[in-house]
């Protein structure tokens, strides 16, 4: 029954989104957080939706005659995904070692890069971005609710929440500080009470599923999150008291098992293993990029190409030796930019880093026009929120492997388009109603 009332949603909306590519486009992102898979336990199930919403977005495009448009798509922050992209393709024709399914990553890639460059095409003014960011903050709202029934029921640290693509537990703590400031974004930029209670109890489900995951870069992105919106909005002050009644309304979740496991980051217990873990397979990372400082050993190959660094790990413990050299079930990064250093070499892993930095550069440029910004206050704390998110981001993956994280790159365009309208605005050249490329 489910099937069908999904199928039966899916036909009445096509021509509504063939009319609106936008309304495509967000469902397709929005079910990327609430995957069709989740809603029949499993299995492939609904998972024709992302092709629909996938298509009915460029069929919707076209015949707005806006596809071909690529004058507008040719951005900073596009071009560096095209050369990202670009090497990564390099370093799997250049591969070193068979990985299985390279192809199958590097395609979901530049399915995702090009959904990137149509938000640049569909968002035009800042109703446009307000609505993707409120569907996909409602979106985390639903799943945080649903993770934490999972973690009453059995799945205490929410392994698979969210899909595989988010990889184990961090990665799910890592993706949602990710979106938490654009939730305080909106409970900044309130119009009325229902805007700002709707924002403050988005937040409050976010942080309580943060803490749910036991993560400990999440407790750590989470901190940096929060103080990098405080920096970038100008207001620390309002930031401290809202993370307070945050951090009271999380307290329930916040298990004596989850204090023991934080206080573990004093270098005690498990942290020290686990620390000592992944420092050891960085250390391999490197290794293998001062091997192969240009193009890598190619794309996913480091559980494979670490394997004939094992001599330089003589000074370890057999035992210990043995585990991060496994030859079942091998070891990855945990460390998304040396993961691109080791496997796509500068040329991957610099356009990333120029990605990343950029979205925080943003923020600070947000935080310089705040001092005078008028009636634009509202679009700057907006960018505020979505790059101290990506800041946040950047702190989480030095424990996770992230590079194929679309939420990423879709925020770090959805940031650019908005200043880039900001600026417009700034400087005269478009009225306050009129959208990005229209004509006067």
């Amino acid at each position: 029954m489910r099937e069908l009332i999904l199928l039966i949603l899916v036909l009445v909306s096509l021509p509504l989104v063939l009319k609106r590519p936008l309304w495509a486009l967000t469902i397709y992102l929005g079910a990327t957080v609430i995957r069709p898979e989740m809603l029949f336990w499993g299995g492939t199930s609904g998972s024709y939706v992302f092709m629909v919403y996938y298509l009915a977005t460029l069929v919707g495009l076209y015949l707005r005659g806006e596809l071909l448009n690529v004058g507008r798509v040719l951005q900073r922050e596009f071009l560096l995904m095209l050369w990202m992209l670009g090497a990564i393709l390099l370093s799997i024709e250049l591969a070193q070692y068979p990985v299985f399914r390279e192809y199958y990553y590097f395609i979901e890639l530049l399915k995702g890069f090009l959904l990137c460059g149509c938000l640049y095409l569909l968002v035009k003014d800042f109703d446009d971005f307000r609505k993707i960011q409120v569907a996909l903050l409602c979106c985390f709202a639903f799943l945080a609710v649903w993770g934490i029934d999972q973690h009453f029921r059995g799945n205490e640290r929410l392994e698979g929440l969210g899909g595989s693509a988010w990889g184990d537990s961090n990665g799910v703590a890592a993706t949602f500080i990710l979106f938490l400031p654009a939730a305080l974004a909106l409970v900044f930029t309130a119009e009325n009470r229902k805007q700002f209670w709707s924002g403050l109890g988005i937040a409050a489900l976010m942080v309580a599923l943060i803490i749910c995951t036991k993560s400990r870069s999440g407790l750590i992105g989470l901190a940096v999150a929060l103080a990098m919106f405080g920096y970038y909005s100008r207001n620390m002050f309002r930031i401290a008291r809202i993370a307070v009644i945050l951090m009271v309304v999380a307290l329930p979740f916040a298990t004596q098992q989850y204090l023991e496991r934080m206080n573990t980051m004093t270098g005690e217990g498990g942290f020290e293993q686990s620390a000592r873990d992944r420092m050891a397979m960085w250390q391999a990372g490197l290794l293998i990029f001062a091997d192969n400082p240009l193009v890598g050993t190619g794309f996913l190959t480091f559980p494979e190409a670490k394997m004939r660094y094992q001599d330089h790990f003589q000074h370890l413990d057999e035992e210990f030796r043995a585990s991060l050299f496994r030859v079942e079930n091998k070891k990855v990064t945990h460390n998304t930019y040396i993961q691109l250093l080791a496997d796509t070499g500068l040329l991957g892993a610099l356009p990333f880093c120029l990605l990343v930095a950029g979205g925080i550069v943003l923020g600070l440029k947000a935080r310089r026009l705040l001092a005078g910004a008028g009636e634009l206050r509202r679009e700057l704390l907006w960018i505020s929120g979505l790059c101290a998110g990506i800041a946040g981001f950047a702190v989480c993956i030095l424990s996770i492997d992230a590079a194929m994280s679309l939420e990423l790159y879709v925020q770090l365009i959805l940031a650019s388009i908005l200043y880039r309208i900001t600026m417009e605005r700034l400087r005269g050249a478009l009225p306050k109603t009129t959208p990005l490329g229209a004509t006067s």
